[in-house]
């Protein structure tokens, strides 16, 4: 049997190294739980369904060489050949490629003439292939018609009469109900854009911004000095048909510089701070719990040293290896039990603060919970192979050392 009052007794003279060890338990916690929250967050951030079919998607850009050039009309030929070319369901055209960090947004009103308030929106000008060419889910409404498309030179001011948008920003403009022909407004604008049909998700263009997820569609082809396609191919085309696209466009109108990429190459460049967050922040946790079971384990090898004498008194006294096993693990138990303690305010008080000055995740007290309890587990497992070196300790290897 073990008595708790000798054992605070030894800490108590050992109350250096013991508190080092607890201080350096409570700054761990403090770090890996906030550590945690952080990679929790990104990683659900990563995981979010984008809404399109990524990983059969091409963009393709162009910028035309002539400065009269025929924008509009390459267009229309350049989807044609795409659209026929084998291994291909759809192409569209757009302003922005989606998931690729550049974009253009607004802000948008449920009333005429609003300056006040209002929800930002990532907008994109498209065609009515658009929603099939990203793989799309249409919910509720319908899709644009050719008869809804307007083509528009760069420097003419034009409104679209109507528009799809996302699910999100659906709810955004009109909580509990739906969307569809209803009106919005654009800016400060009174010319009213009627709601035509809604998409299940999109993502956009900016996955980090704190908008994401809120898109507008207009049916709008504005002849500037670029264009985009996008590219949906069938289930394992998409590489092939991508050795095709920079040399069908070129071969069908050779007066322009084409660049050609995928949709999942721009999404993982869109997260790539993320993934390096998550690996840095993980391998960070490993390395100070690591360090952290180290130190408790050359700590208690220290203490056996120390008290090898005391040991084999003990076992001369009849205390079974069990007891001596168990009264190393139980003192390591309550140093822990202390660090962790000061940890969770730690945790709190660090967290408190990232949350206000770095707009980091709240850390919920589940997850500082199970956090605590990981690196208890992980004091008590390091301490567990020293403990029964101590009670393999013969009475008589005890009195030598006398």
């Amino acid at each position: 049997m073990f008595e708790l009052k000798p054992m605070l007794s030894a800490l108590w003279r050992n109350k250096v190294s013991a508190l080092l060890i607890a201080l350096q338990l409570a700054l761990t916690l403090a770090i890996v739980s906030n550590a945690t929250v952080i990679v929790k967050d990104r990683m659900e951030k990563v995981a979010r369904p984008t809404g399109m079919d990524v990983e059969n998607i091409i963009a393709a850009t162009y910028m035309p060489i002539p400065t009269d050039y025929d924008m509009a009309g390459a267009v229309i030929a350049d989807l044609d050949l795409l659209r026929r070319t084998p291994g291909v369901l759809d192409a569209s055209v757009t302003n922005q490629i989606p998931l690729s960090g550049s974009g253009s947004a607004g802000t948008y009103f449920n009333e005429p003439n609003q300056e006040i308030g209002g929800e930002n929106a990532n907008y994109y000008q498209v065609d009515s292939h658009f929603i099939d060419a990203l793989g799309l889910n249409l919910i509720e409404g319908r899709n644009f018609t050719p008869t809804d498309e307007h083509v528009v030179g760069p420097n003419e001011r034009h409104h679209s009469e109507v528009a799809v948008i996302s699910k999100q920003f659906a709810e955004k403009l009109f909580p509990g109900e739906s969307a569809v022909g209803r009106f919005f407004y654009a800016g400060n604008s009174d010319q009213p854009v009627e709601i035509i049909g809604v998409v299940e998700q999109h993502l956009g263009a900016w996955p980090g911004w704190s908008r994401a997820g809120n898109v507008v569609f207009y049916p709008l082809l504005v002849t500037d000095n670029h264009k985009r396609y996008l590219i949906r191919t069938e289930p394992g085309q998409r590489d092939a048909v991508f050795k095709e696209v920079e040399e069908l466009l070129n071969n069908r109108d050779p007066q322009r510089v084409v660049q050609v990429e995928t949709l999942s190459k721009n999404l993982e460049r869109t997260y790539i701070s993320d993934n390096v967050m998550i690996k840095v922040l993980s391998l960070v946790m490993a390395l100070l719990t690591f360090i952290v079971a180290l130190g408790i384990i050359g700590l208690t090898i220290f203490w056996i040293n120390q008290r090898t004498k005391q040991i084999g008194i003990r076992r001369a006294l009849g205390a079974t290896r069990a007891n001596i096993s168990r009264y190393f693990l139980v003192e390591n138990s309550l140093i822990a039990g202390t660090g962790l303690v000061l940890g969770t305010a730690g945790a709190l008080i660090i967290n408190r603060l990232m949350v206000s000055e770095f707009s980091q995740p709240t850390l919920t007290l589940p997850l500082l919970a199970a956090c605590a309890i990981v690196l208890l587990l992980v004091s008590i497992t390091a301490a567990l192979m020293p403990a029964m070196r101590a009670a393999n300790v013969s009475p008589a290897m005890a009195t030598r050392s006398v």
